[in-house]
């Protein structure tokens, strides 16, 4: 009997299972996705190439509203029996409607991929990995959810614009309702692509494992790494991405090999990775993997759904446009390595930088390594008149590595054992103290930053001054620009033609 029960239970749970949800047929996200990123919003953009067509189809009807063009009154008026100003409204009548169409359809595709990130959530929680506790879920939720406001807004305003389109047709071009409500229509749309710009600054999909960190902005960072790639990685991680990361370092740590360090083979795996990135051939990368994992874990590292090595160099590479300072002080350690050069210091690595080219905020990445055998403590020092915090002082307690991981030789990129740059790096960067500290800009041009290590009482051991120059992101400020600007005149000629149509109205009713 209870086996009878069970059974009916599982058939009772399959029939919910198969039955379709909202329409019969429904295509698979994937299919959206590709779809939007080849036509509509990328690709071809029609999203952005029809309204700009449709602004010509306005203004081509407005300015030839009381009369045709010559070419058109002697060959194809006679034929068609329609004024050229009455043909290009109908033609705006056709973009702007196949405008509607791609707005829709853009839309619909955002809000599958937002249903699919609130599922993944859910999912994430029954499985006791908790998403919203973690830093930055609410500022990701927030995101997601102010584009999809955009969205709705941009949709409902183009539908709003095409419907005063057939006002226009009702009352004829070339008359002055006709003329006014071409106005409005041609103001609506503007609104409609001023909510649209926005959304293209963080576009996000649920297709790609990396679909989300376009939209994600760390709301905190570390100010001192530890465990220097891994911190950076998870810091630009978004939280679902997150959360799924560690299960995958509790798998990859069950999987180094007998007698390595396991914060040394955390910074080579991530090392090796970047490597790869940057040109590493697969076969070394699988030999220097080999060289830290066992084959369980080997298979666990290329055959992982989630963490591919495609989705590896999408993460690293957003990550290097996003710090490329971090990047730079690693690829000059690695070139001195590799040249056999020895460091400024015989006792103490220290290496400083920072972007060239500032926009809402630098970067300031400070690597300090203890070459000697004996525990000191430096102080680094940051001073500059353009940037806040102005004057920035932190003590630092540097202990001595586990090994000397410097080479007066010069060294291969990656060789069997760890006397190559890979290994050397790897545990270069373990023993390493790495300070990480943004500087707001409070000014715009040119600016200097300061930077001196000192010992305790005050005796400069290095000093670097920085030049970099703060300057707003061309995409970014063209986009914010474009969209102020649609909403000033979409706005303006809304109010214009309504004031006019209301004088209209009224002036007739006084005749």
């Amino acid at each position: 009997m209870a086996d009878e029960t069970t059974s009916a239970d599982n058939d009772s749970d399959v029939a919910e299972t198969s039955e379709p949800q909202g329409f019969g047929f429904q295509l698979s996200e994937s299919i959206i996705h590709a779809i939007d990123r080849q036509i509509v919003s990328s690709g071809l953009r029609l999203i952005m190439f029809l309204p700009a067509f449709a602004a010509v189809t306005y203004f081509s009807s407005w300015a030839f509203s009381q009369s045709s063009p010559a070419f058109w009154e002697d060959n194809i008026e006679p034929n068609l029996g329609l004024g050229f100003s009455a043909f290009m409204a109908g033609l705006t009548f056709v973009v702007v409607l196949g405008y509607i169409l791609a707005a829709a359809f853009h839309r619909y595709r955002v809000g599958v991929s937002f249903n699919t990130f609130q599922e993944r959530v859910e999912a994430s929680n029954s499985e006791h990995r908790s998403v919203q506790s973690l830093h930055g879920y609410d500022g990701l939720l927030y995101q997601l959810q102010t584009s999809m406001t955009h969205h709705t807004r941009s949709l409902v305003l183009s539908i709003a614009s095409v419907m005063m389109l057939l006002v226009v047709f009702y009352y004829g071009t070339g008359t002055v309702y006709g003329n006014l409500f071409l106005l409005i229509s041609a103001s609506f749309l503007l609104l409609s692509f001023g909510q649209h710009l926005p959304t293209r600054n963080s576009p996000f999909n649920m297709v790609e494992q990396t679909g989300l960190l376009p939209a994600y902005i760390p709301p905190v960072h570390p100010s001192t790494l530890n465990m220097v790639f891994s911190d950076l990685i998870k810091t630009h991680m978004d939280p679902l991405l997150r959360s799924q990361y560690d299960e995958y370092t509790k798998v990859l740590e069950g999987c180094f090999k007998r007698g390595v360090d396991r914060h040394f083979a955390h910074e080579k795996f991530l090392m090796t990775l970047y490597r790869h990135a940057t040109g590493l051939d697969r076969k070394t990368l699988q030999a220097e993997m080999a060289e830290i994992l066992t084959k369980k874990g080997m298979d666990h590292v290329f055959s992982h759904e989630t963490f591919t090595l495609e989705a590896w160099l999408i993460l690293l590479g957003l990550i290097n446009q996003r710090c490329p300072a971090f990047f730079r002080m690693v690829d000059r350690l690695k070139q001195d390595l590799e040249g056999g050069r020895n460091p400024a210091m015989s006792d103490l690595i220290f290496e400083v930088d920072m972007e060239n080219v500032v926009t809402n905020k630098a970067n300031l990445f400070t690597l300090f390594h203890n070459l000697s055998d004996k525990t000191r403590t430096v102080v680094f020092r940051v001073q500059t008149p353009n940037f806040e915090p102005k004057d920035l002082a932190l003590t630092y307690r540097l202990e001595p590595g586990e090994r000397y991981w410097w080479s007066s030789d010069a060294l291969p990129l990656a060789t069997e054992g760890d006397e190559d740059v890979l290994g050397k790096m790897s545990g270069l960067l373990k023993d390493s103290t790495v300070s990480w500290q943004t500087l707001i800009p409070t000014t715009s041009g040119d600016a200097t930053v300061s930077v001196r290590l000192e010992e305790t009482n005050g005796e400069l051991l290095l000093g670097r001054q920085i030049n970099v120059r703060v300057r707003a992101e061309f995409r970014q400020w063209l986009r914010s620009t474009s969209t102020y600007v649609s909403y000033l005149f979409g706005g303006l000629g809304i109010v214009v033609a309504v004031v006019r149509l209301l004088m209209e109205v009224f002036g007739g009713f006084a005749v």
